[in-house]
């Protein structure tokens, strides 16, 4: 019993740390669905799911209530696995989510939590090791259980497979690739110790949910980025002057700076677009929508330039980021865009870089030689 209160506590305390890291980096993740997603995994798993769970199989504590308990638990798996799964698909595309998991996890969870509250659909009994132990006596409850677990561990592997080429680095693909294989070991043994009860693999289950969840709060201390939507990319970052000239330009997929006789087509149809519509109104986002690229654009009147930005989706980081970016470099240059007559030395806004990265750091690339 005290080797469970230990296990529950420091289950506990990650998912409380990990909760608290993720409010103070919540506009890190993109969208506010995505921070409460990250929120209520580490809620419904670490603080709800395995407490119950794991007191369950604990002989000190009366019959009916641990029966009650390991069938609240088998509910809380079903909340927390949806929730995975969904927040598995939104790391890595926000853009065109399916609601078609969402509804068939609600309606399969919806016969599980029905077919739970039938009397005798699990029997409990105590084994030689004086723990609990629980017989499906209703064998289509079971069947149901490992076939939601099924779904939710082929869905984890599609949709990891199904997008991992569009991950824009390899680090973040790898990561998440090690996460996927992480929870789809926690599916399968717990699937095994539901099926057999064979203490074995809930031995495994809890060996492997720890290192899983020690390996997820380092991940979002050390790059809490890979939970921002891996399949989103920048393609171009602009700054031009009110008069049309060039004041710095950078390429995310080359990592390096560029000039205009490298921008594309598109882009300039853009740049020509907001040069010629500036109106009294500062501190306005703006969107272009094209084929498969939307162009943002911000443009400040007191200082007469603009920011255009280029990505296969638009969501709140980059709006934010763009806003942070541009208040940052009126800060830095308010004065040279002010004084800006004549022959003009662009180099002198290369402080831009150093901004950009800082602004825009998950969508940075290292130079490619």
């Amino acid at each position: 019993m005290i080797f469970s209160i230990i296990l529950i506590f420091i289950s506990i305390c990650i998912s409380i740390g990990g909760t608290y890291y993720t409010l103070l980096k919540r506009e890190i993740y993109g969208t506010y669905r995505n921070t409460i997603l990250n929120i209520l995994l580490y809620v419904f798993f670490g603080i709800f799911f395995f407490p119950l769970y794991t007191l369950s199989t604990e002989s000190l504590i009366e019959e009916s209530v641990a029966l009650l308990l390991w069938k609240t638990s088998l509910i809380f798996w079903l909340i927390s696995t949806s929730v995975l799964s969904i927040q598995q698909k939104m790391t890595l595309k926000i853009k065109k989510i399916s609601s078609f998991p969402s509804i068939l996890y609600a309606l399969v969870g919806g016969m599980i939590t029905s077919l739970l509250i039938l009397p005798n659909s699990i029997e409990i009994f105590q084994g030689s090791s004086n723990n609990y132990y629980y017989r499906f006596t209703n064998s289509i409850l079971l069947l149901i259980i490992i076939f939601f677990n099924i779904i939710v561990l082929s869905l984890l592997i599609f949709y990891l497979f199904n997008n991992l080429n569009d991950v824009r680095d390899k680090g973040s693909g790898r990561n998440l690739g090690l996460l996927t294989i992480q929870f789809s070991a926690v599916i399968i043994s717990y699937t095994m110790h539901l099926f057999t009860q064979n203490i074995v693999y809930k031995i495994i289950y809890y060996l492997i949910y720890f290192i899983g969840a020690i390996f997820v709060s380092y991940a979002m201390y050390r790059r809490p980025s890979l939970f921002l939507e891996l399949t989103n990319k920048i393609y171009d970052f602009i700054i031009f002057h009110k008069s049309g000239i060039l004041l710095y330009s950078f390429n995310f997929e080359t990592g390096k700076e560029t000039d205009d006789s490298l921008l594309k087509g598109s882009i300039l149809i853009g740049i020509n677009h907001i040069l010629t519509n500036f109106i009294d109104r500062k501190d306005q986002l703006n969107l272009i929508k094209m084929k498969d690229r939307d162009l943002i654009f911000e443009y400040d009147n007191t200082y007469d330039y603009a920011i255009i930005l280029t990505t296969n989706h638009k969501h709140a980081f980059i709006e934010n980021a763009v806003s942070n970016f541009m208040r940052q470099f009126s800060d830095l240059n308010g004065e040279k865009l002010k004084s800006m007559k004549g022959l003009i030395d662009v180099s002198e806004f290369g402080n831009a870089k150093g901004l950009l990265t800082e602004t825009f750091t998950p969508y940075i690339q290292k130079t490619k030689k």
